[in-house]
């Protein structure tokens, strides 16, 4: 409803007094409402500025949980109110339940033994279902430690408010429940990533695996027959220069070293990259058993 006809409703409505108060009262309840601050701030508000249109000492919101099939406590002001608590019904325990179930409020003026949630006795109490067309959204509950506090103006002026909080309640719903989509498709996103990268991944690891085989293939069957060669001259050579010795060991050495990398490479499960150059290409880092020797350059390099 728009605050148009909200104020209409509310002149029409019979036995209420034209003084301009509760009308005031009204309609800043629903300014509030449509200010869509935060759920609990503004049920809480509503409770206060209700407060000024009935002079109450326990208050409580309820708000019908559909998946639940049940009236969750929201809201409250000095205690939460309700009576026969330990009685169930299809929407919950207390009057608040049967009261959403009969979709009609219940007004009673002097009670004997009705407590409040701290055990204070009630002596008057009015439930006020939140309706919005045949759905229930809710229900408010009044309470008061003195009989007759509540009457039928009281409860035409509560039961317009009711169906401004209806109004609102819905409304928070609706954008809790897209709030809860919008996290979900996030999330589904999240996990879409993950396995795209996970993917991605495993092509890479493949890759890497076929590059592994060839190198094995490629590199090892002449690096062995240059191995065997080199050791070869080694033993030919014994009683060479010293300096000859030296070149033909480190022919022996390199290409061991060679040997050890390709062996490190069909070892790879989860390659990881290193910066070969700051700022530049990465290389693989492959596990050898030995420390990386730096990158020599050589002097005639520019």
């Amino acid at each position: 409803q728009t605050d148009n006809q909200i104020m209409k409703n509310i002149e029409s409505a019979p036995n209420i007094e034209e003084n301009g108060s509760e009308l005031e009262v009204l309609f800043r309840i629903s300014q509030v409402i449509q200010s869509c601050s935060a759920p609990e701030t503004t049920y809480k508000s509503v409770l206060d500025l209700l407060e000024q249109l009935v002079d109450f000492e326990f208050a409580a919101l309820f708000i019908y949980d559909e998946g639940l099939k049940k009236l969750n406590l929201v809201a409250d002001k000095g205690h939460a109110v309700d009576l026969i608590q330990p009685v169930s019904f299809d929407m919950g325990n207390g009057l608040s339940a049967w009261v959403a179930k009969q979709k009609r409020p219940i007004l009673l003026s002097e009670l004997h033994r009705g407590k409040s949630e701290d055990k204070t006795p009630v002596r008057s109490f009015l439930s006020i279902p939140l309706l919005l067309g045949d759905r229930v959204i809710g229900v408010m509950n009044f309470g008061h430690t003195r009989a007759g506090s509540f009457n039928r103006h009281n409860l035409q002026v509560l039961t317009i408010a009711a169906g401004q909080l209806s109004v609102i309640i819905e409304r928070t719903l609706y954008f809790n429940r897209l709030a809860e989509t919008n996290r979900a498709l996030e999330e589904a996103n999240l996990q879409l990533k993950a396995a795209q990268q996970a993917l991605v991944e495993r092509e890479r690891l493949a890759a890497v695996g076929e590059v592994a085989v060839t190198v094995n293939h490629e590199i090892n069957n002449p690096l062995t027959v240059i191995i065997g060669n080199a050791e070869l001259l080694l033993k030919d050579l014994a009683a060479a220069e010293p300096g000859v010795l030296a070149k033909v060991g480190n022919i022996v050495t390199e290409s061991k070293r060679i040997a050890q990398i390709t062996r490190a490479l069909r070892r790879i499960d989860r390659p990881v990259s290193v910066d070969y150059l700051p700022g530049g290409a990465k290389m693989i880092r492959l596990d050898t058993g030995e420390a990386a020797p730096k990158r020599q350059v050589s002097s005639g390099s520019k």
